[in-house]
C-alpha cells in the first residue's frame, strides 16, 4: 500500500509539473498575441479557405548580389498585380498558381480516400518551383532585371503555361500538366530560350521546393514538433563526404543516400551548408503529415540542395516556424536560338507510404521510418489492407495488433513457462548462490549445470521484452508520419493522430485513453507478481520495485503521444492478459513439472517416482529443498527446515524495517506449516 501512495504522488507530481509547463506556454502565447493584434495563424487544416495576396505587392530580388550589397541596397521595387489561378483540378486535390515566378502559391488537399481532411499547403513566402540564377558560387544571377511577373498563356485540357520573356535577350516558359488518373502527382516543365544574338551565361537554374509549417498539435513535452519539419534529398550517386552539414552537426548525417535536416538542426544561422549532390533523385520539404517532392525526371549531376528555417509571415510565434528549400543545376551557357529544358515530377500531398511506393524512385523514404524500417514498412502496408477491407483505422490497428501478438504467442507462452520454472526453483538457486559466495567462477559453473540439469534457459523470458522492443518502435516511427491517421476518429476519439482529447481542464488535455492503458498494464503485473522473498539481494529488490512503477512511467510517456500509439499499447496489453490467463487455466503434466533437487554435492541427479502426489506436498517439498518425489527422507528434512528457519531468527527480524519483517513472518510462518505437514507425512 506504502508503494502505491508513493506511485500515485509521484504521478500526481509529475502532471502538476507539465500542467504549470502548459499554463506558462500558454499565458506567453497571449502575450504574443497581444502585442501582435493584428497577427492570426494560418494554414489550419480544417479551414477551407485559401491564401490569397493583397493586390498590390511589392516584391524585392537581388541582382547582381556580390559580397559588399545588402538585400536593401540591391532591392528592385518592381510593382505588379499578383494574379492566382485555381487549375488541374482532380478529385485528389486543386492547384493554385500564380503569375509571380509563373509558379504555385497553393495545394488544395481534398477530403478523398485515405486522406480524412482538407488540407492546404501554402507556400507564403517564395511560391513552390519559383524560379531564379545563380552563379557556381551560389551568388543570385539576372542583370538588371528579374523574370517574376509572367503572364498565363494557356490554361485547358489539364495543362497550363506560363511564360515571361525579355525582347532580344531571354524568353522562359514553365508548363505544367497533370493526368485525370493521377494522384496528388503533377508534371512541370522549364524551356528557357536564348533570343539574343550573343551567348548568355547562366551558371546554373535553381528551383524553389515550397515551404512547410508545422502542424498545429496539442501540447506534448516528449515530442520536440520541429523535428518534423525536414529538408531531404535522395543522392543516387557517389557519397558525399561526411562533416559538418548543419549549423548544429549531427551524428546521423552519414553521407550516404538519403538525408533529412530537421528545423531544430539549423542553429543560429538558419541554413545547411549546401550539398553538392553527385546525382540527385529527388529532393523534398515536409512537416509531419505532407510533404513536397520534386523529381528530375532526367538523370541530373551536379545538384545543389540548400534548405533554411523560416517564418510564416501570418503567424510570428513558434507554431509559424517553417522550412523551405531549393535544389540548383548547371545551365552553362545558353547560346543564340538555343533552348534548354527541364523537366520534373512533382507529389505535392500526404505521406502515404503506400502511395509513396507506388512512385518508385525510392520516394517512399521521406517517411523516415529510421533502422526499423523493415518492421514499419510492412506494418503500414498491412495496416491500409486491413482499411480497405475494414473501413475504419481503429479497427485496423485493434486487428494488427492481435495478428502480432498470435504470431508471437508460441514465444511468449515459452517464456511465461519458463518465468514460471524459475521461480519454482529459486529455494535451491538461493542455497546454490549461498555456498558459493566467495567462488564467483565456481558458482558460475554450478549454475550453468544447474540449469542444464533442470533443462531450463535463464535467458527465455527476456525474448518476448526484447522482441516487443523493436516492434514498438518501428509501431511507433510508422504511426508518427502515416497522414492516412490524420483526422481519422475512433470511439471518442476525433484523430488518431492525436491525443484523444476527451476535454480541456485549464489549458491541459484530457486524456482517457493513457489511463485505460496503465490499468491494462497494472494488471497485467498482477497477473504475474514478483516474488519479493528474503532470499533476493538488495539489487533484485530495487528492479522489483522499479517494475512496479513501469505502468505509471508508460502513462506519463505515453499520456501526450497519438490515441492510435495507446490504442496499439493498450490492446497489446489486453492480448497478454488473455495469454497469461489461458496458460494458467492450464494444468502441467508431470513431465513437465519442475523436479526440483537438493543442491549438495553428493545429489547431482534426481530419482524419479512414478508415485502421484498432491500440489501441495509438491509446493511443501519445494519450499523445503526436498526431492518432487519418493519417500520423504526425514533427516535432510529437519537439515532444511533448521538451516531455512535461522534466515528468521529474532535478531534478523528486529534489524529489518516493518515491511521486510511482515515478509519474513508471513515467509516463516509457511515454512513452519510446510515442515509440520512433511513431518505428518513421513510418518504414515
Amino acid at each position: 500500500m506504502k508503494n502505491i501512495f508513493i506511485g500515485i504522488s509521484m504521478l500526481v507530481l509529475a502532471f502538476y509539473l507539465l500542467f504549470q509547463q502548459t499554463q506558462q506556454q500558454q499565458e506567453l502565447s497571449e502575450k504574443n498575441r497581444f502585442e501582435n493584434p493584428g497577427v492570426e495563424s494560418t494554414g489550419n487544416s480544417d479551414s477551407n479557405e485559401s491564401f490569397l495576396l493583397p493586390e498590390e505587392s511589392s516584391f524585392s530580388r537581388k541582382t547582381n548580389l556580390d559580397d559588399n550589397n545588402t538585400e536593401a541596397e540591391i532591392a528592385s521595387n518592381v510593382t505588379f498585380n499578383e494574379s492566382l489561378t485555381e487549375s488541374l483540378s482532380n478529385q485528389h486535390s486543386s492547384i493554385v498558381f500564380t503569375n509571380s515566378f509563373g509558379s504555385i502559391r497553393e495545394v488544395k488537399l481534398k477530403e478523398f480516400s485515405r486522406l480524412s481532411r482538407d488540407y492546404n499547403m501554402s507556400h507564403l513566402n517564395e511560391p513552390m518551383l519559383a524560379l531564379s540564377f545563380e552563379d557556381e558560387s551560389g551568388r543570385s544571377l539576372m542583370g538588371a532585371a528579374v523574370p517574376e511577373n509572367y503572364e498565363l498563356v494557356k490554361n485547358e485540357n489539364g495543362s497550363i503555361v506560363y511564360r515571361w520573356e525579355k525582347v532580344n535577350e531571354l524568353r522562359i516558359e514553365r508548363y505544367y500538366s497533370r493526368e485525370d488518373n493521377d494522384t496528388y502527382v503533377f508534371d512541370h516543365k522549364t524551356v528557357l530560350t536564348n533570343l539574343g544574338k550573343t551567348p548568355l551565361v547562366l551558371d546554373r537554374v535553381k528551383l524553389n521546393l515550397g515551404s512547410a509549417f508545422r502542424m498545429e498539435r496539442l501540447y506534448n513535452p516528449f515530442d520536440n514538433a520541429a523535428t518534423y519539419s525536414n529538408v531531404g534529398y535522395y543522392n543516387d550517386g557517389l557519397p558525399l563526404a561526411e562533416g559538418c552539414s548543419c549549423a548544429e552537426c549531427s551524428g546521423r548525417i552519414d553521407g550516404e543516400k538519403e538525408e533529412f535536416f530537421q528545423l531544430n538542426e539549423m542553429g543560429v544561422s538558419g541554413e545547411i551548408e549546401t550539398r553538392k549532390l553527385t546525382q540527385a533523385k529527388w529532393a523534398c520539404v515536409n512537416n509531419q503529415f505532407f510533404v513536397n517532392i520534386v523529381r528530375p525526371t532526367t538523370e541530373t549531376s551536379n545538384t545543389w540542395i540548400s534548405g533554411r528555417a523560416i517564418q510564416n509571415p501570418s503567424n510570428m510565434e513558434e507554431e509559424g516556424q517553417g522550412v523551405t528549400g531549393s535544389i540548383s543545376f548547371p545551365l552553362g551557357i545558353l547560346r543564340p536560338s538555343q533552348s534548354k529544358e527541364f523537366a520534373f515530377q512533382v507529389y505535392a500531398g500526404p505521406k502515404d507510404y503506400s502511395g509513396l511506393a507506388s512512385l518508385g524512385y525510392e520516394q517512399k523514404k521521406v517517411m523516415q521510418f529510421g533502422v526499423f524500417w523493415w518492421i514499419s514498412e510492412p506494418f503500414s502496408w498491412i495496416l491500409n489492407k486491413l482499411f480497405s477491407v475494414l473501413g475504419s483505422y481503429g479497427l485496423a490497428i485493434v486487428i494488427l495488433t492481435i495478428l502480432v501478438k498470435l504470431i508471437l504467442w508460441p514465444l511468449t507462452a515459452q517464456a511465461t513457462r519458463s518465468q514460471k520454472k524459475m521461480q519454482s526453483l529459486q529455494e535451491p538457486m538461493s542455497k546454490l548462490k549461498e555456498k558459493h559466495k566467495g567462488n564467483s567462477q565456481k558458482l558460475n559453473q554450478e549454475m550453468m549445470k544447474f540449469y542444464k540439469e533442470h533443462k531450463v534457459n535463464p535467458f527465455a523470458g527476456c525474448w518476448p521484452i526484447l522482441i516487443q522492443i523493436p516492434i514498438f518502435l518501428g509501431m511507433f516511427w510508422m504511426l508518427r508520419s502515416a497522414a492516412e491517421l490524420y483526422g481519422q476518429s475512433f470511439l471518442w476519439a476525433n484523430d488518431l493522430s492525436e491525443q484523444d482529447h476527451v476535454a480541456q481542464v485549464q489549458g491541459f488535455s484530457l486524456n482517457v485513453l493513457p489511463i485505460l492503458m496503465v490499468v491494462t498494464q497494472w494488471l497485467q503485473m498482477k497477473l504475474n507478481p514478483m516474488q519479493m522473498g528474503p532470499e533476493l539481494s538488495d539489487a533484485q529488490r530495487i528492479n522489483a520495485k522499479m517494475m512496479r512503477f513501469m505502468p505509471f512511467m508508460f502513462l506519463i510517456f505515453l499520456y501526450f503521444f497519438s490515441s492510435a500509439l495507446v490504442l496499439y499499447w493498450t490492446v497489446q496489453n489486453l492480448m497478454t492478459i488473455l495469454q497469461t490467463l489461458i496458460t494458467k487455466s492450464k494444468t502441467e503434466t508431470p513431465s513437465n513439472t519442475a523436479t526440483v533437487i537438493e543442491t549438495n554435492e553428493d545429489t547431482n541427479k534426481s530419482i524419479e517416482n512414478k508415485t502421484e502426489i498432491s500440489e501441495k506436498e509438491k509446493r511443501y517439498r519445494n519450499l523445503l529443498g526436498l526431492k518432487s518425489r519418493g519417500v520423504i527422507n526425514v533427516a535432510l528434512l529437519k537439515s532444511n527446515f533448521e538451516e531455512r528457519a535461522m534466515n528468521y531468527s529474532d535478531s534478523k527480524l528486529e534489524g529489518m524495517n516493518s515491511a521486510k519483517r511482515r515478509q519474513a513472518l508471513e515467509k516463516k510462518d509457511r515454512l513452519d506449516r510446510a515442515y509440520e505437514y512433511l513431518m505428518d507425512q513421513a510418518s504414515k
